[in-house]
């Protein structure tokens, strides 16, 4: 949480400096869309390593086919 405390005044800092209104729902979307990226993110991530998993799992498959016929 401190964190994001930090980038919520980073933001109302950056906002004023350049003669800009900051404003709650500004910083909500800016959030929101962070979080969005994070989670695209972490489900690609994910899904690759379902794919490497599966992928040696049909490999260990395969090899104890061999082994056993």
């Amino acid at each position: 949480m401190e964190e994001l405390a930090d980038k919520a005044k980073a933001y109302i800092n950056d906002k004023r400096n350049n003669d800009e209104e900051a404003t709650q729902e500004d910083w909500l979307d800016k959030v929101k869309n962070n979080v969005s990226d994070a989670w695209d993110d972490i489900k690609d991530k994910a899904n690759d390593a379902w794919e490497k998993t599966k992928d040696a799992a049909e490999d260990v498959k395969a090899e104890w086919n061999k082994k056993t016929n």
